[in-house]
């Protein structure tokens, strides 16, 4: 099932999927049965493997529907008048402020990350290539008004991407207390816009 297919569920498969997010981000995936989200969703779970062949792609379906909306709200979030510099350095400091609240109120997401990270590396990689794209219209904007300099937009945006990564969902990397982990990010920001405007 694609991400688009997956935010506009209707009916039946809308059920499963809240009532798959509801076990898999309350309790993680190891926690949560298939069984327990056909009793809360009131589909039997013979319906529920024609809809998901397996609990692996219904957690896969759950996180890429909170991904998206993450991205969604980031993409949002935006003043697009502001300048790149300035749109950059919101989306970063935000994607660690949302990620952030997103693991301490779904304390199963850490859970459901660290299994799709190791069993499906590719729909891992997948989802988080969502999330650099905002970053990577951000960056062309910035050379078309000349504000950055840079050859390789797409190979920025991953360099970006890979230094920022211990501030996306930053609970799965550190313990620090939230202050100091923000205070490293913006000091991380400030160092990345040293390095993408122009001089």
């Amino acid at each position: 099932m694609f991400i688009a297919e997956i935010l506009t569920a209707k009916g039946r498969a809308a059920d499963l999927l809240s009532a798959a997010r509801d076990a898999f981000l309350s309790q993680g995936y190891k926690k949560t049965s298939v069984s327990e989200i056909a009793d809360a969703s009131g589909i039997s779970m013979a319906h529920i493997y024609n809809f998901y062949p397996s609990k692996l792609e219904l957690v896969c379906a759950v996180v890429a529907a909170e991904v998206a909306k993450l991205v969604a709200r980031l993409e949002t979030a935006t003043d697009t008048n502001a300048s790149a510099s300035a749109r950059l350095s919101k989306f970063l400091l935000m994607e660690f402020e949302e990620t952030y609240r997103l693991l301490e109120h779904n304390q199963g997401l850490a859970d459901c990350l660290r299994v799709l990270e190791q069993k499906r590396p590719e729909d891992f990689e997948e989802l988080f290539r969502l999330v650099r794209q905002p970053m990577h219209t951000i960056l062309h904007s910035g050379n078309l008004a000349e504000e950055f300099d840079l050859r390789e937009v797409s190979q920025v945006a991953r360099h970006i991407h890979a230094a920022t990564m211990k501030f996306r969902f930053p609970q799965l990397y550190s313990h620090e207390p939230y202050d100091i982990q923000r205070k490293e990010c913006v000091g991380v920001i400030k160092l990345v816009l040293r390095g993408v405007e122009h001089r």
